[in-house]
């Protein structure tokens, strides 16, 4: 079986991730997989990966270079199925596709009612077409696949036939490197409650909101300290940041907040070095950081978004989103209650094994795949 996958739009954060150890789990099963990328996709691979300059393009540009030259560039490389793993599909494709679905923002009635207005008209349309392009993808998709059941419905809102050719297959974690400590760290064990947020950065993910939280743990005599893993360049990059670079890097200057991006292999040692995984963010298709906070351990206190409850069940304490009192009064009720403190954390990784193992969602699409090239998907 040949794949090629079409991961010309990774550029930073979940998706990036995503391919890497995709092509990673692919190849240990045998499969013969190319990735397209674009020259800045960050991988430690070579051989199975064809760069391609795209990066650069304007919308408009990068719609006329993929119904054109990338059609012919899949024609003649003729794979088994082309997995377009990043929401836009090759309209009319030559072979067999399958659409992964992975951006909700687009299609989410509470981000576009609550996100939208800071981000400017010319975001508005670029938002506009965005949708209507990964609309007539999903017509084009012999197959569609969203990582969450919000995520189809959300989209189903907009197109309701996709649900016909549509499935869910949760993504996973690496179970057995996201793990708790042979050692647990007791909570506050050097007097600070380390709370741990995991993003890139982008307006809906919020993170003035837990520095928000910090601050008013440490006026009511609660020592805090958040780690937050975003630079402080992505707010300045980031049209609609200017309230989350005020208010975060004010923290930071302050001393109660750290900032910088981590390495994917540094996170295990990081989550584990924390006594709280917080998750304001209030659109997602699934948040990779939830699984890997629930399986390495960590209580989880995450907004209160239909995706976040689907993937944390009952593994964490929810607020509503925004609120830095509610948020701040979940923190409070785990550090006054040992047993809650203690439950959610096994919860959590039982959760996490038995629902989001990354083997699971790889084999799940490597099925999904073999069905399709049989003819009988």
């Amino acid at each position: 079986m040949r794949i090629l996958v079409n991961a010309l739009s990774a550029r930073k954060g979940g998706i990036v991730t995503y391919t890497n150890n995709l092509l990673r789990s692919l190849e240990a099963r045998g499969v013969d997989v190319t990735v397209a990328a674009s020259e800045e996709f960050e991988t430690e691979f070579d051989s199975p990966i064809r760069r391609l300059n795209v990066a650069k393009f304007s919308p408009f540009k990068r719609l006329l270079w993929e119904q054109t030259f990338w059609r012919q560039f899949v024609k003649k490389f003729d794979p088994d199925i082309l997995f377009s793993s990043a929401n836009f599909g090759l309209i009319n494709c030559p072979v067999k596709q399958i659409l992964l679905l992975r951006e909700g923002g687009l299609f989410d009635p509470f981000y576009l009612a609550n996100m939208t207005a800071s981000l400017g008209v010319r975001n508005g349309i670029n938002r506009f077409f965005r949708r209507k392009l990964m609309l007539i993808s999903t017509m084009s998709a012999d197959q569609i696949i969203t990582p969450t059941q919000a995520m189809r419905d959300m989209v189903a809102l907009w197109r309701p036939e996709i649900v016909e050719k549509c499935a869910v297959n949760p993504y996973g974690t690496i179970n057995e490197v996201f793990k708790p400590a042979p050692i647990q760290r007791k909570w506050r064990e050097d007097g600070t409650c380390r709370l741990i947020y995991v993003s890139v950065y982008y307006p809906h993910k919020v993170p003035h909101i837990v520095c928000q939280a910090t601050d008013q743990l440490n006026r009511i005599g609660i020592n805090s300290h958040a780690t937050i893993t975003m630079a402080p360049t992505e707010f300045d990059e980031m049209r609609g940041g200017d309230l989350d670079s005020l208010i975060v890097n004010d923290a930071a200057e302050r001393g109660i907040v750290s900032l910088g991006h981590h390495k994917y292999k540094d996170l295990p040692d990081l989550y584990r070095s924390q006594d709280v995984f917080i998750f304001p963010s209030v659109s997602e298709t699934f948040g990779h950081p939830m699984a890997e906070a629930m399986s390495s351990g960590l209580p989880v206190i995450a907004a209160d978004t239909p995706v976040n409850r689907e993937i944390c069940g009952d593994a964490a304490l929810y607020f509503e989103p925004f609120s830095v009192a509610e948020l701040t009064n979940c923190i409070r009720q785990l550090d006054q209650d040992e047993k809650l403190r203690l439950s959610l954390p096994e919860i959590g990784r039982q959760r996490a094994l038995e629902k989001f193992d990354w083997d699971d969602h790889v084999d799940r699409l490597v099925e999904t795949m073999e069905k399709m090239v049989r003819g009988k998907a």
